[in-house]
C-alpha cells in the first residue's frame, strides 16, 4: 500500500493544489477553515494581452473544453486592446453579435483597461452529449478602465469590477470536434 501511494505521488497524483480564491484565502479541502498566500504565477499562468493588461489563469486547465472559457477571456481583453477579432472562434455563430457589442463597446466609449483580472475555480459542471456547461469565477477588482485619450481611470468604474462573479458558459461540441461557446451566464453569487 506504501509503494502504491509513493508511486501515486511520485505521477504528480497527489492532493490538487488548492485554487484560488479573492482574498487568498483557500478553499478548504476537509472542510475546515485554512488561509493560505495567494497564488503565484507557478500555480497557474499569466498571460499579458496588453502593455498593461494582464489576465491570471488559474492551473487545471489541459482540457479543450478547461480552456474553452479562459482562451475566449484572454483572447476578448486583446480584442479590446489591441482589435484582434481572434476570440470570435470560440463562440457559435449565433453569439457572435453579443461578443462583438461587448468588445465595441470599449471602442466606441474610447475606452480601455489597465491591471489584472483572475480566472479561478474553471470547472466543468455537466457534459452531455455534444453539450456542456463549464462555469469560472471571475475576479476583475483589479481591473481599471481607463479612457484611451486621456489614460485616466473612468469615474464611475463599473458594477463588474467591484465583486468577484460567477461566468457560466455553456457550450457545443460541432461535428468538427470542436467546442465552441453557445450562451453566457453571469450570476453574482456563487463565488465568495
Amino acid at each position: 500500500m506504501a509503494v502504491m501511494l509513493a508511486l501515486l505521488l511520485a505521477a504528480g497524483c497527489g492532493p490538487p493544489d488548492r485554487p484560488y480564491t479573492p482574498g487568498g484565502v483557500a478553499t478548504p479541502v476537509t472542510g475546515e477553515t485554512a488561509a493560505a498566500p495567494a497564488p503565484t504565477p507557478a500555480q497557474g499562468k499569466t498571460v499579458d494581452v496588453g502593455d498593461e493588461l494582464k489576465v491570471k489563469v488559474e492551473k487545471g486547465t489541459a482540457g479543450a473544453l478547461q480552456r474553452l472559457f479562459a482562451d475566449y477571456y484572454v483572447e476578448r481583453w486583446k480584442a479590446v486592446v489591441t482589435s484582434d477579432t481572434g476570440y470570435l472562434r470560440h463562440v457559435e455563430p449565433s453569439v457572435i453579435p453579443q461578443a462583438g457589442e461587448w468588445v465595441r463597446g470599449f471602442a466606441d466609449r474610447q475606452e480601455s483597461a489597465r491591471g489584472v483580472a483572475r480566472l479561478y475555480r474553471l470547472r466543468i459542471t455537466s457534459v452531455m452529449g455534444k453539450g456542456a456547461q463549464v462555469d469560472t469565477c471571475v475576479d476583475e477588482r483589479g481591473v481599471r478602465l481607463v479612457s484611451t485619450p486621456t489614460g485616466k481611470a473612468v469615474a464611475p468604474q463599473p458594477d463588474w469590477v467591484r465583486a468577484p462573479y460567477l461566468q457560466t458558459v455553456l457550450a457545443h461540441r460541432g461535428d468538427d470536434g470542436v467546442w465552441r461557446i453557445r450562451e453566457f451566464r453571469q450570476d453574482k453569487e456563487g463565488c465568495t
